[in-house]
C-alpha cells in the first residue's frame, strides 16, 4: 500500500508471492480457487491498482462486527482505520484467501450447547467476540443483523470458527439472530427459511434448507466442506469484487454485474439464466437488498467457477428503514422492463431469445408463488406483503414478446 492511512482508495500494487508461483507452476493463468481473485489470475505480473484489490473487501469486517474491531483496537471509525481492521478483524472469513496477521489461535476450549446459543447465553456471547467469530459479511441493510460463524464439534458442542481444529469439525455454520427486538426484525430472518425453499421450488441452486428455531436461524455454511476428516475451504467472490468495485454501498448497475459473472463462469449461459432467475424473484418476493456483494461466485478444486448457491434472500421490503433496490438495469425501473433486460443478457452470451422464452415460461410458476410460499411456510404476513409484487411480475413475464 502507498498509504495504507488512507484506507482502502490508497493506491496499492498487487503481486503474487514467486514462492508460491513456483509451487503452482502448472497453475499458470488459472481464475479459480487457486487465485486470490478471478480479476488476478496467477502470474508474475504485479498490478498497480488506485485503491486496494476490490477481493479485500470481502475479507474485512463491516457493520457491526467493523464496530467490534474498532473498539477491541481503539481506532476510529475513520478510512484510516481500514489496514488495522483489514489485519487483525479478517480472522476467517467465507471462502478460502486468508489474511496472515489475523489468524486467530485454536483455544482448548468445551464449546457450548446449541441450547447456549438459542439462549443468548452471556458466556456463549461474550466467547464468541472474543474469539472472532461475529460477522456481518453485508454492506446493506442486512450489515448490521448479529451474526455468528460457528463450527460444530462431533460432541455436538458449539466453538467460533477459528477456534476449532479442522480435524475436530463435523459442521460448519451461520448462525444469525434478529437485529432487534421488534417483531419485524423476527418476521424477515423467520422469513429466510422459507424463502429459501420457495427458490429451490423454482429451480434455483439454494444448497441445504435453513433451520429456524427460537428466533435463531441456523445456515449451514457451503463454502467448505468436511471430507476425510479435512475441512476443504472453496474460494468465494463476490460480484462486487469481480466488477472492480473496491466501494462499500454503491449502486452497480446489474448490467455490468451481470458482465462481471459471464467474464469469470466456466458456463456462462447458465450462471446469467439463473443472475435472471434470481433477480425475478427479488422483485417478486421483496427482496430489495440486493447489493452486490449478496452475490457471489464459488470456486472449486476441479477449476469450475459458478454462481455460489443463493444467500441472505429475504422479505426485505418488510425493513423499516425502506431498503430500496440499489443494483438495478438500465431502465432503473423497480419493475424491470423484462424484454430490454433480455436484450441487455443478449450482449453477455446469453441469447435474447431464450431469455425472452424462458422469461415467458416463469410467468406461470410466480403466478403461484402464494400457493409455494405457503408450502414451505413462509408467514401468511408476507405471503399477502407480497401478493400485489407477485401479480404484477407474472403479468409482465406473460407481456415478453417472442
Amino acid at each position: 500500500m502507498a498509504d495504507a492511512g488512507r484506507g482502502i482508495p490508497s493506491s496499492a500494487r498487487f503481486e503474487y508471492d514467486f514462492a508460491y508461483l513456483d509451487a503452482m507452476a502448472d497453475a499458470i493463468g488459472v481464475r479459480d480457487l487457486r487465485a486470490v481473485s478471478c480479476r488476478y489470475p496467477v502470474n508474475y505480473d504485479a498490478a498497480d491498482e488506485a485503491c486496494w484489490p476490490p477481493f479485500l473487501l470481502d475479507l474485512i469486517p463491516s457493520g457491526a462486527a467493523r464496530r467490534h474491531w474498532e473498539g477491541q483496537l481503539g481506532v476510529p471509525n475513520k478510512d484510516s482505520s481500514d489496514w488495522e481492521v483489514l489485519r487483525s478483524g479478517a480472522t476467517n472469513p467465507p471462502g478460502n484467501v486468508r489474511v496472515a496477521s489475523a489468524e486467530s489461535p485454536q483455544a482448548d476450549h468445551p464449546g457450548f450447547p446449541r441450547s447456549a446459543i438459542l439462549d443468548r447465553a452471556d458466556t456463549f456471547i461474550e466467547y464468541a467476540y472474543a474469539s472472532g467469530a461475529p460477522v456481518s459479511g453485508s454492506s446493506g441493510a442486512g450489515g448490521d443483523s448479529p451474526k455468528f460463524l460457528l463450527r460444530e464439534d462431533h460432541a455436538g458442542q458449539w466453538h467460533a470458527d477459528g477456534a476449532l481444529a479442522d480435524t475436530k469439525t463435523k459442521e460448519s455454520w451461520l448462525v444469525k439472530f434478529p437485529r432487534t427486538r421488534d417483531q419485524v426484525d423476527r418476521l424477515v430472518l423467520e422469513a429466510e427459511a422459507g424463502y429459501l425453499d420457495v427458490a429451490r421450488h423454482l429451480g434455483v441452486n439454494t444448497y441445504r434448507a435453513l433451520s429456524w428455531e427460537r428466533d435463531c436461524l441456523f445456515v449451514p455454511r457451503f463454502d467448505r466442506a468436511v471430507v476425510a476428516g479435512s475441512v476443504r475451504r472453496f474460494g468465494m467472490e463476490s460480484l462486487c469484487s469481480l466488477a472492480g468495485v473496491a466501494e462499500f454501498g454503491l449502486p452497480i448497475p446489474k448490467a455490468t454485474l451481470a458482465d462481471a459473472l459471464a467474464r469469470c463462469s466456466t458456463n456462462r449461459a447458465a450462471d446469467l439464466r439463473e443472475f435472471l432467475l434470481r433477480d425475478v424473484l427479488d422483485v417478486a418476493l421483496g427482496n430489495t437488498d440486493n447489493h452486490a456483494r449478496n452475490t457471489s461466485v464459488l470456486k472449486r478444486e476441479d477449476g469450475s467457477i459458478r454462481l455460489a448457491p443463493l444467500y441472505d434472500f429475504a422479505p426485505m421490503i418488510f425493513d423499516p428503514r425502506g431498503v430500496a433496490r440499489v443494483c438495478r438495469w438500465e431502465d432503473r425501473a423497480d419493475f424491470p422492463e423484462w424484454s430490454g433486460v433480455a436484450d441487455t443478457l443478449d450482449r453477455f452470451g446469453l441469447a435474447a431469445e431464450d431469455s425472452r422464452r424462458f422469461l415467458r415460461e416463469l410467468a406461470a410458476p410466480i403466478a403461484q408463488l402464494p400457493q409455494t410460499m405457503r408450502a414451505c411456510h413462509v408467514p401468511q404476513q408476507v405471503v399477502e406483503r407480497c401478493r400485489p409484487r407477485i401479480e404484477r411480475v407474472a403479468k409482465d413475464l406473460e407481456a415478453v414478446k417472442p
